[in-house]
Parts: C-alpha cells; sequence; structure tokens
C-alpha cells in the first residue's frame, strides 16, 4: 500500500524509515500505522525514528523476520522483489539527481522498491510524495542505482514472514 509521510504534522519530514516500514508490514498483512511504526522505531539516544536496527527490530515485533543487509547491485534487488519481498532503500541525492523524485534533494531519505517496470526501471513507494496517491513512482535505473549504491552502499531493510524463502 502507498502511504505518505507527509501527511502527518508530527514528524511527517522525518519519518521515511517507519512509514517505509510500515508498508512492508501492511504488504504482509500487518496494518500498522505510520504514528504507532514512528513510536516504535523512535530512538531516544538518537532523537529520531532513522535508526536502522530500530526499525528492523520493530518489524520484528511485529511478528516479521526482519534485517538490515547491503545489495551489491539493483539485479539483486530484482531478485527480492521478483520473489515477492519488497525492500527498504536508503539513498540520498542532489538537486537534479533523482528525476521526478518527490523531494528535491536529501542526505538520506528510505522508500520500498516495490518491483520493476518493463524498461529495468526501478518502481517504488516513495513516502515523500504530499499524498498516499502520489506515493508511486518510477525513477531511471542507473541514476537509481547510482546514488543508492553511493549513498547507503545498497542498503537494504529486509522484512518478511518467518519461514520466507529469501533469494
Amino acid at each position: 500500500p502507498m502511504r505518505s509521510q507527509m501527511i502527518y504534522p508530527d514528524g511527517g519530514p522525518v519519518w521515511c524509515s517507519p512509514t517505509s516500514v510500515s508498508m512492508i508490514l501492511a504488504h504482509w498483512g500487518r496494518n500498522v500505522t505510520v504514528p504507532d511504526a514512528a513510536r516504535g522505531t523512535f530512538d531516544r539516544v538518537y532523537d529520531g525514528t532513522g535508526n536502522w536496527p530500530f526499525n528492523a527490530a520493530y518489524a520484528a515485533t511485529q511478528g516479521m523476520r526482519a534485517f538490515i543487509t547491503r545489495l551489491p547491485s539493483l539485479a539483486q534487488a530484482e531478485r527480492f522483489t521478483a520473489a515477492g519481498i519488497p525492500l527498504a532503500v536508503s539513498l540520498g541525492w542532489k538537486a537534479g539527481e533523482l528525476p521526478g523524485a518527490a523531494l528535491p534533494t536529501s542526505s538520506g531519505h528510505l522508500m520500498v522498491l516495490t518491483g520493476f517496470d518493463a524498461q529495468g526501471n526501478p518502481v517504488l513507494n516513495d513516502p515523500a510524495a504530499p499524498s498516499d496517491a502520489g506515493v508511486r513512482r518510477t525513477y531511471p535505473r542507473a541514476a537509481f542505482e547510482k546514488l543508492w549504491l553511493t549513498h547507503s552502499g545498497g542498503l537494504s531493510y529486509v522484512i518478511a514472514p518467518p519461514g520466507t524463502r529469501l533469494p
């Protein structure tokens, strides 16, 4: 499901990680609201909801197998989405580097990779959209992959029910 972080006045601009987790949990039938996910992932020491291990740990409290990993390429990520496993991915970009992005720039942003279009471009649920209806985005593959690998080294949250066969 498509969920925007921006519709929440208490934390919209900084809730990309828990919003991404809530979308993946809902994909698996765990309907957790974005504010509940934000409360569950809040790290008092970090003073925010963007601590990657906290987000994976929160997904685990919802009965999921969850871990953080780095994938070497979008080809590897394609194996997960082809198996029906969406991934939360982290990237950053400067103005003009990510055509069609919901944000003009970002020093670090999480979104959910849901699959690929017929041309091989990544299809994502980008929670920075101003509304739920605008969350689905397709980005140019080469630009997206470069930004993802350069910014976070291919960081991905893998969240799936226990026993799900991983690629």
